[in-house]
């Protein structure tokens, strides 16, 4: 009989007292599907300002699996969710790491699917697993995987896209990447890459993974019948405009970790036109957000995020070496 896989979920946390009910319940019910499976939920807390850590032990001391093991992690600040990701891959003591944003409503049978189609393909070269990720309220697409391009830029596959059960494919299939809104790794694998980038304090980070699993040689297999419903930026959304201010400084960031020499000349003015974009993004989102105050926060904001580049460039540069290593060595 083929062993069943292990799994130690993580969650990172920052104030999500509004949105964790409802993914652990949905989580326990999941998990209670599979009784031949072993289970830990790790919450890593980044400083919460809420009650949001209690409503977790309380779910916990209140709901017992004797296959499921709970623990909070408290970070002395808002490190990050790349950071509380590693801190509790680190932390993690099944062979494959759930990564779950606070958000996230499961079905009851996701294990059950992701489970399965794992145990079919459990060889070295198979990084990350993960399900159709559909909006809140179930009625369409936010992500059936990730789609890179040469200039640097990458969408979610199908992103608002009305929802019709037609749509969904019958089999497995390999794709580019995973959202890591929520995702299955093997523990070895993402550790042997070197974890998340927690340079990049929020979004990308699964893009820089993920482009970093193509470039040595690992496939990415998205499992159509696992559903899940995505709130959405539920931690980030009051937070005026913190997300495209990280959207400008991670793209660069990916580019230059990632990309040979070879790749950003043959790339230069695509990539050059698409960073144009993401600028013009962050200034159209403060003007939106600030109106008239935008006289003094859109300067300090391009100062701040392009001045981070800066100073982080030699950091970048030395993990683009180090990444180069592993591919050499990958082949």
């Amino acid at each position: 009989m083929t062993p069943t896989p292990n799994y130690s979920i993580i969650i990172p946390n920052y104030n999500g007292s509004a949105f964790i009910p409802d993914c652990l319940k949905s989580i326990f019910a999941a998990v209670k599907n599979c009784p031949q499976n072993q289970f830990e939920i790790i919450l890593v807390d980044n400083n919460s300002h809420d009650h949001s850590p209690s409503i977790f032990k309380d779910f916990f001391s209140q709901n017992k699996l004797s296959h499921l093991q709970s623990a909070v992690y408290y970070q002395q600040s808002n490190t990050g969710f790349a950071a509380a990701i590693n801190y509790g891959i680190n932390h993690a003591a099944c062979p494959y790491v759930v990564v779950t944003n606070n958000d996230i409503v499961i079905k009851p049978d996701w294990f059950q699917i992701v489970s399965k189609v794992i145990v079919k393909n459990k060889t070295p070269k198979v990084s990350t697993f993960f399900g159709t990720i559909l909006t809140r309220d179930g009625t369409r697409f936010e992500s059936q995987g990730l789609k890179f391009y040469p200039n640097g830029r990458c969408h979610n596959l199908a992103n608002g896209q009305k929802y019709l059960t037609s749509k969904l494919p019958q089999n497995p299939q390999v794709v580019w990447g995973a959202s890591a809104a929520l995702a299955v790794y093997p523990k070895k694998i993402i550790q042997s890459v070197g974890l998340f980038d927690s340079d990049f304090f929020a979004y990308e980070e699964d893009v820089d993974m993920a482009l970093r699993f193509h470039k040595l040689g690992y496939q990415t297999i998205y499992v159509p019948q696992a559903i899940s419903y995505h709130w959405g930026g539920a931690t980030s959304k009051s937070m005026g405009n913190f997300r495209h201010r990280m959207d400008a400084k991670n793209w660069i960031y990916i580019i230059i970790k990632n990309y040979s020499s070879k790749e950003i000349q043959k790339n230069f003015w695509s990539i050059f036109v698409e960073r144009l974009r993401n600028l013009s993004y962050l200034i159209k989102q403060t003007l939106k957000i600030y109106r008239l105050k935008s006289i003094f926060y859109l300067p300090f904001d391009i100062i701040r995020t392009y001045g981070e580049v800066i100073i982080n460039f030699p950091t970048m540069i030395q993990k683009r070496r180090q990444i180069q290593t592993m591919i050499k060595y990958s082949h």
